[in-house]
This record gives C-alpha cells, structure tokens and sequence, in this order.
C-alpha cells in the first residue's frame, strides 16, 4: 500500500510541476549553494530557519533579561518558580546542543549577573 502511495505522491508533485506550479520558485535551475558541505544545514539557513537549540537559546536569553531586570532595576527579587523555569529551559538547552562547549550553567540569584554575561 505505501508504494501505491508513493505512486500517487509523485504522479501529484510531477503534475504540479508540467502545470507551472514551479516555475516562479526563487533559485529555480541552480543549484543549492553548499558551503559547509552539510546539505540540511545550508538548506535551512536558506529558508531562515533556526535550528531548535538556537531558537531555545533567544528564549533564555530573554527570560534571563526579564530575571535580571527585575532584580537590577526594580530592586525586587523574582520568585523561586521564575528559577526553576529558567533552569529547566537550560538543562533542556544543554541536552540539545550540538557540542558540550556551548553548554551553560544553572542560573541562580546569586550568580545571575555572571550567567547574564554568559549568554550575551
């Protein structure tokens, strides 16, 4: 049945195609422009898109500066639950990278001026 399916999937895509539904792509007839040799990668920026842990990365970012705004201009100190999800986002960030170097450590009130220059 999956090969059927297959069938079906191409003859709709080569349909498509012979109907001109390709013809206003942007880059059609050149080829894909490789340079790090890694083909997903290169296809993905071309369409701007981030990877996961990079998207994951400007959301910690951001709660960071939330955290660290709190504590620097409004003088008030954030509950432990802003921590732990900070924290959790982090530990989820840490699995995802693509090398241990770019992991980061645990943000706590004591440190959180450090951590801040970490992820700057």
């Amino acid at each position: 049945m999956s090969e059927r399916h297959g069938d079906w999937m191409d003859e709709i895509f080569s349909n498509y195609a012979k109907s001109g539904g390709m013809d206003e792509l942007p880059g059609k007839g050149k080829p894909l422009d490789v340079a790090s040799g890694d083909a997903l990668q290169s296809v993905m920026k071309e369409a701007n898109v981030l990877p996961s842990w990079l998207e994951l990365q400007k959301k910690i970012r951001s709660q960071l500066e939330q955290l660290l705004h709190q504590v620097e201009e409004l003088g008030s100190e954030p509950v432990d639950q802003a921590f732990e999800e900070l924290n959790r986002s982090i530990r989820t960030y840490n699995s995802m990278v693509p090398n241990a170097l770019l992991q980061k450590g645990i943000v706590t009130k004591e440190n959180i001026r450090t951590q801040w220059t970490k992820w700057e």
